[in-house]
């Protein structure tokens, strides 16, 4: 029990320490990240001369090597070298210009990119060596490929049709239609016609007054 309270105790303080000093990113923070990147790309580079060294290597591979240890070596002796004189000017107040702690932090986002591709080339190196240097099996290709398109099957149902039906189901309603608005309009033309003929015919009547009546 005790020993698990001072596990837990020197976990707390360990956190307590790694955000004070990710609150205060200053080149000491920096030069600490930098170091570390840099004993990882050596520990690689020096891995790979090993394994030069043991191995009887297909050429491809010794190119893949030979690429990874010169992009990992070009970047430590030049970029890396640059950040570390910056931080080194961020510490040292009689610098000027004095670089801040935000100039330090844009400096090293651009470093993660060049340390992320030299990642990945390693990182490819280390996968075939658990292979035993021969060559990594390719995705399947078929599993790449889309799926051919599934034909579309019609709807089932009375009230479905195929397209082409369907298409003609609908301008045979629209025929319909316009035939149904046609009979319409013939017959309105037809009531006017009777209502003018019945008026007409009313007039006639009201206005005709026959002479037997008209002398009594």
């Amino acid at each position: 029990m005790t020993h698990w309270m001072s596990t837990s105790t020197a976990l707390l303080f360990w956190r307590y320490v790694v955000q004070r000093s990710v609150c205060h990113r200053d080149g000491h923070w920096f030069l600490k990240l930098l170091q570390a990147e840099t004993d990882r790309m050596d520990g690689w580079c020096r891995q790979m001369e090993l394994d030069q060294r043991d191995n009887d290597l297909p050429e491809d591979i010794l190119g893949k090597m030979r690429s990874a240890m010169g992009s990992a070596q070009l970047l430590m002796s030049q970029k890396f070298q640059q950040f570390r004189e910056l931080c080194e000017e961020n510490l040292n107040p009689n610098a000027h210009p004095r670089p801040v702690a935000s100039d330090l932090a844009g400096f090293w986002d651009m470093l993660q990119l060049s340390i992320e591709n030299i990642s990945l080339k390693f990182d490819e190196l280390h996968q075939l060596r658990a292979n035993s240097w021969r060559p990594l099996d390719p995705p399947d290709r078929k599993e790449r490929r889309l799926p051919p398109p599934v034909p579309k099957k019609p709807p089932k149902g009375p009230h479905h049709h195929p397209p082409l039906a369907r298409d003609r189901s609908l301008e045979s309603s629209e025929k319909q239609r316009q035939e149904a608005r046609k009979r319409l309009m013939a017959a309105k033309r037809a009531a006017s016609v009777r209502q003018n003929s019945a008026t007409e015919s009313a007039d006639s009547i009201e206005i005709y007054i026959p002479e037997a009546q008209t002398r009594l």
